[in-house]
């Protein structure tokens, strides 16, 4: 009985020294901290804010010099039509004053030029800071590659002064705008950006004639709006009508291939992805 009661005594003893081992590791044991979000986006790289700024640069000057261009035209008819009546009315002196105002005032087409090339070469400066910090956030090779290229078919065609390709160009850059946007923090959806390039597109091809490209921007353009339309918060939903209609308008036209129409329904258009933008940039 004796034994007995010490062969207990010795298992209770043994028992309770494992529980207090069990205590003392378990309160030892460090508490896990919390990983940090290595998904989390970057903020916008401010460099990326410049070349889109710079883009929208280069297009206002040129549609300065197509409005130009068509004064021109429309100056030239005007003094076909007249010179006759000039010409008795004795145009010579008349000639003389025009050349003093032309040696006086440089002419803005030169300075809308200038302005162009600058902001071209500024592209590229921005562009070499942006390339390993979108490579650094996940951006392909491939995309980085494609920017270069219309970076670089951008200078081409503006240092030949060619002003409809100088227009087309700025915005194929302005078409991975957006696809680099995505692996930053945004204030609105970066697909609202792919409707203005879409929308940019169909305006500078069909004012050349290009029916082919502006038929195949629409049909991408809805594609890319079906895929946009359901991720806009319900603020966004009396621009998202405005914009249901616009679009329908500038697929009449696109139809229709009148170019002067088209101009016209894509401008109202780009006031309606403006609209998106604020409206879904508000909810954020």
């Amino acid at each position: 009985m004796k034994n007995y009661q010490k062969v207990m005594y010795f298992l209770l003893v043994i028992m309770i020294a494992l529980q207090l081992s069990a205590c003392k590791n378990k309160q030892k044991k460090p508490t896990p901290q919390k990983k940090p979000n290595i998904t989390q986006k970057m903020p916008t790289p401010k460099e990326l804010t410049k070349i889109e700024n710079d883009i929208e640069t280069i297009i206002k000057e040129g549609q300065k010099l197509q409005e130009s261009q068509q004064s021109k035209q429309s100056s030239k008819s005007s003094v076909s039509a007249l010179a006759p009546q000039n010409q008795q009315q004795g145009g010579k002196s008349t000639s003389k004053g025009g050349n003093k105002q032309k040696q006086q005032k440089e002419p803005p087409e030169k300075k809308s030029w200038i302005t162009i090339d600058k902001t071209v070469k500024d592209i590229h400066t921005n562009w070499n800071v942006l390339s390993p910090i979108a490579a650094k956030a996940g951006a392909s090779t491939d995309l980085l590659n494609n920017v270069s290229t219309a970076i670089n078919t951008l200078t081409t065609k503006s240092t030949n002064k060619l002003l409809n390709d100088t227009m087309i160009a700025a915005n194929n850059v302005y078409k991975y705008i957006p696809e680099i946007e995505n692996y930053f923090k945004t204030t609105s959806p970066p697909d609202i950006k792919k409707l203005r390039f879409y929308n940019r597109d169909i305006d500078f091809n069909s004012s050349i004639g290009k029916w082919d490209v502006a038929t195949k921007d629409i049909n991408d353009l809805k594609v890319i709006w079906k895929t946009l339309k359901v991720k806009l918060p319900k603020d966004a939903k009396t621009a998202s009508d405005k914009f249901d209609s616009g679009l329908s308008e500038l697929e009449k036209a696109v139809q229709a291939k009148d170019s002067t129409i088209t101009k016209i329904k894509s401008n109202v258009l780009e006031s309606d992805i403006k609209s998106l933008e604020k409206a879904s940039g508000s909810k954020k």
